[in-house]
Order: C-alpha cells, then sequence, then structure tokens
C-alpha cells in the first residue's frame, strides 16, 4: 500500500476550471468582503458546512480569484493526513506543520527548509495567503504563533465540518455554506452527467428524480452524475430504486459507496491503491497487464479522484475515508 498522500493543490489552477462550477461565486464574492481583501487587516476567517457541501469548491475558487493580491500564498490540503504520518507530540507536529507551510509559501514543497529566520521574516513582513483545507483543532493550535506573526493584510482561511473546531479556537469569523438551491443542485448533476446545464430531451424526469434523492451535496451530485455519463435510459430509469437501497438521509458518503460497488474489481482495487502520486501507482502496477493511466483516468471521470497538472492524485476526504475502510477489508 503506498502510504504517502498528495497533498499540493495545483497552486496556478487556471480560471476556466471554475467555469462549470455551479453557483461558486454565490459564496465567493461574500467570502471576498469577509476577509477584506483590500484591507491591511490581518483576518482569520472559517468556512463552515457539512462534509461534501462544497467548502473545499469555495476555497479553491477563493484562492484562484485573489491569490494574485498577495506576496506569499500556499493552499494547504489534508493537514489531519499530515498530521497522522508524524506525531502526536505538539512540539514536533508544531515543527512539522510549520515546515510544511514554509516550503510551501517558498514553492520548495517536500523540502526541509534550512534557513528558519528568513522564511519567518519574510512572513512576517510580505502580505501572505494562506488557506487551510480540513483543519483539526489540534493542528490549529500547533499553528498558532505563525499565525498570529502575519502583518500586513495578511488572510488566512480555515475549512472544517466541526463548527466548534473553528470558534474554540478562537476564529469569530466564520462563512456558513449553505446548501444549493434545487435548480442549483439539477444544474450539478446535469454538469457531470452531460456536459452542460440542462439535461438532453427524454432525460429531464429522470435528472430530477435522481438529483432529488443526493441532493443537497454537491460532491454526492457530482460523483453520481459522473457514474452516470453515457449511460442507457434504462438505467437511469433503474438507479433511483438501487440507491434508495443505499440512502438513509441523504448521506454523501452512500452516494459513493454506490458508485464504487459499481465499479469493477479492477477498478476497485486500484481506487483503495490511490494514496500517492499518479507515478509512484503505475510503478507499484508496472507488473500487471493493466493499463493503468486508464484506470486512473476512469475513476478521475468518475469524480473519485482529480489529478493535478503535476502528476498528483487529488482526494476529497469524505472520498478518501471511504478508501481507507476498503483498503483495510
Amino acid at each position: 500500500m503506498i502510504s504517502k498522500i498528495m497533498k499540493d493543490v495545483l497552486n496556478e489552477l487556471p480560471s476556466s476550471d471554475f467555469d462549470r462550477l455551479v453557483g461558486v461565486e454565490t459564496h465567493v464574492e461574500p467570502m471576498k468582503t469577509m476577509i477584506s481583501l483590500e484591507s491591511d487587516e490581518v483576518k482569520i476567517v472559517g468556512i463552515w458546512g457539512q462534509a461534501g457541501i462544497g467548502k473545499t469548491t469555495i476555497a479553491r475558487a477563493l484562492y484562484q480569484e485573489v491569490s494574485c493580491n498577495f506576496q506569499l500564498k500556499f493552499y494547504m490540503e489534508n493537514l489531519e493526513g499530515a498530521y497522522n504520518r508524524t506525531t502526536r507530540d505538539p512540539n514536533r507536529l508544531q515543527k512539522h506543520l510549520e515546515n510544511e507551510i514554509y516550503s510551501g509559501v517558498l514553492d520548495h514543497r517536500g523540502m526541509k527548509i534550512l534557513d528558519l529566520q528568513e522564511v519567518q521574516f519574510r512572513l512576517k513582513h510580505q502580505r501572505v495567503l494562506l488557506i487551510l483545507d480540513d483543519v483539526s483543532s489540534m493542528e490549529l493550535q500547533a499553528l498558532g504563533d505563525l499565525i498570529q506573526g502575519f502583518r500586513f493584510g495578511s488572510k488566512v482561511i480555515v475549512t472544517n465540518e466541526n463548527l466548534n473546531t473553528l470558534r474554540d479556537n478562537g476564529i469569530k469569523q466564520i462563512y456558513i455554506v449553505s446548501f444549493p438551491s434545487t435548480e442549483e443542485a439539477q444544474q450539478i448533476f446535469s454538469y457531470s452527467a452531460f456536459g452542460q446545464s440542462s439535461p438532453p430531451r427524454g432525460y429531464l424526469k429522470h435528472v430530477v428524480e435522481v438529483a432529488k434523492l443526493v441532493s443537497p451535496f454537491p460532491l454526492g451530485l457530482k460523483v453520481l452524475g459522473s457514474a452516470l455519463r453515457g449511460k442507457s435510459k434504462e438505467e437511469w430509469r433503474m438507479t433511483p430504486a438501487k440507491l434508495k437501497t443505499y440512502l438513509s438521509e441523504n448521506d454523501v458518503e452512500k452516494v459513493i459507496r454506490y458508485v464504487y460497488d459499481g465499479l469493477s474489481e479492477k477498478h476497485k482495487y486500484l481506487f483503495c491503491l490511490l494514496r500517492g502520486s499518479k507515478n509512484d501507482v503505475m510503478f507499484s502496477l508496472a507488473g500487471r497487464e493493466w493499463d493503468v493511466e486508464e484506470g486512473i483516468q476512469t475513476l478521475a471521470n468518475l469524480a473519485l479522484i482529480s489529478i493535478s497538472s503535476e502528476g498528483g492524485i487529488l482526494v476529497h476526504h469524505v472520498v478518501e475515508k471511504l478508501m481507507w475502510e476498503m483498503s483495510t477489508l
């Protein structure tokens, strides 16, 4: 099993990648106001919402839109994964996370920073944008001194699905992510299934029925829509009945499990193996008579993973949880 999770979110994500993120601007604009983008005030803002509601999507879109206003910037994802690979000792955890951020803002990710005084000086004397996606209370505490040292209009955005984690760590300004409307949910689903905001003729009834079962979680809508792309009307017709056997109270994890169960055994095995870079996975499976590239692309097409231009495999933490569960069976 490959142990390393790729945490490197592409810092130069092209804006065209956000063109189809239905309703994302309705979240980004108030976030820009909340962080007081134009002011020299240091801001620490939280983004809160349930798993699969779109916190990461909003954070990435915000990063893409405003990062040009900062001299130093870094988007750090899946901090808990990094923490699990280190130690529970607070001092070692603090040093590990600080080094991750130091190397990230200097674009030296994965390298140990030797001149700490130099990078600390730069962080205190330049405008910094730091986004911490899916961060725990212990990690926030470990990063407290570093964050408190920011100056000159630096901004820190923290996402978490536990509101108390944000409040207990002194984050007073919190953006609460609302669920998409029924219309937006159907558009998200249609984009994933058909590549357009509305379904082709003859599919509207099926889209309404299936999207209603999965709503209101964007992640579930995207994954299920991708799984139904190119399927026959008969398969669309049968999906609601199958899906109902998995769902209770619109559980997004069960939607992902539904899509996972529809994979071939080869793709299931590959799915549970994807915990490193694409090149790492291809190397580990080199002896098998598989088209690994095709397998990885299939999982990406199903929105179970995404691939950065640097070959990193990016996994939503809800999907990652399923990976862990299935890999231990």
